[in-house]
């Protein structure tokens, strides 16, 4: 779910219209949406008019995945938003307990990752594809997450216990498996906060899209290089990984994956933004990757931070 605010912080500051328009496009389908706004102050907007492939549907009659009738199963854009997870930057902390609903309610992390431990006590026996497994490990979603949890915490568990007349779940982890389990307030804040990150990725179905903010949060240098890798072994499985990242060693684990033939070039897209000068709105810049994972282009702000220092120290 969006938070956006009112209908002020949606509209375009630079133009005095009240209205604005969402557009989605794939291979074979093609949706616009025009939003109208009475009150600026107002905290919904309503939609004024429906276009799909050139064509402008009715907008008043009752509106499903904000398509009339059943036009929304069959179109392409609106089940790939359907099957589109998102997971914020903003991710939940350590938590005594997590909120388990029905199964039905858990087919996603949610997006602050809020929902991973109830989806991991629903679907724990899932199946994993072959693809994307940790050969050695039993090939369902538990054994798999915990196997991929000890590549970045060498000795880590966990495990997801029901609560007795709560719609809740505990989850605890040991860094150590000589120690008892522990509550998340008192472990390293790396393990909360990758955990939901590795449930999606693992759980992800062919055709899936991911949207993940900052995967690097509260992880070392190594793991957020090793969390680039997995991503990019992910999206080679067939599930569409989008990624918005500060972390150059991220970049450099989906570089390094390129390099070790897990992801083609062909199947990897690299945009950068950066502030016009002049003001104008930002554009992206979008460098290419070879088979070696060098990029094509290395334009200025672009993780060269470090480059940067090192030459102001030597």
């Amino acid at each position: 779910d969006f938070t956006l605010g009112t209908a002020t912080d949606v509209l375009n500051q630079r133009a005095a219209r009240r209205e604005f328009m969402i557009g989605l496009r794939s291979a074979d389908d093609q949706v616009e949406w025009t939003f109208e706004v009475d009150d600026r102050r107002a905290l919904s907007v309503k939609v004024s008019s429906i276009r799909v492939k050139g064509d402008i549907l009715p907008s008043t009659s009752p509106l499903r995945w904000l398509l009339p009738g059943e036009r929304g199963a069959s179109s392409s854009v609106v089940q790939t938003l359907v099957r589109t997870s998102w997971i914020t930057a903003e991710r939940v902390g350590p938590r005594e307990l997590l909120p388990l609903h029905d199964a039905s309610a858990h087919r996603r992390v949610g997006a602050r990752g809020e929902l991973a431990a109830g989806l991991l006590y629903w679907r724990e026996d899932d199946p994993v594809r072959d693809a994307i497994c940790v050969e050695g490990q039993p090939p369902i979603l538990f054994q798999q997450l915990r196997a991929r949890m000890q590549e970045f915490f060498p000795g880590c568990d966990l495990r997801v216990s029901p609560i007795e007349g709560a719609s809740a779940v505990s989850l605890r982890l040991r860094s150590d498996p000589r120690l008892d389990f522990l509550r998340p307030q008192n472990v390293g804040f790396g393990l909360t906060q990758l955990f939901p990150i590795l449930v999606a990725l693992l759980a992800a179905d062919v055709g899936d899209c991911l949207l993940i903010e900052n995967p690097e949060v509260h992880l070392h240098p190594r793991a957020q290089q090793h969390i680039g890798k997995l991503m990019a072994l992910v999206a080679a499985s067939g599930v569409q990984v989008i990624v918005e990242t500060h972390s150059d060693h991220v970049l450099n684990g989906v570089r390094l994956a390129v390099k070790q033939g897990s992801l083609s070039p062909e199947d990897t897209a690299l945009h950068f933004f950066s502030p016009d000068p002049g003001g104008a709105p930002p554009r992206p810049k979008s460098p290419t990757i070879n088979r070696q994972g060098k990029l094509s282009d290395w334009p200025e702000g672009f993780f060269d931070q470090f480059d940067l220092a090192l030459s102001e120290l030597l």
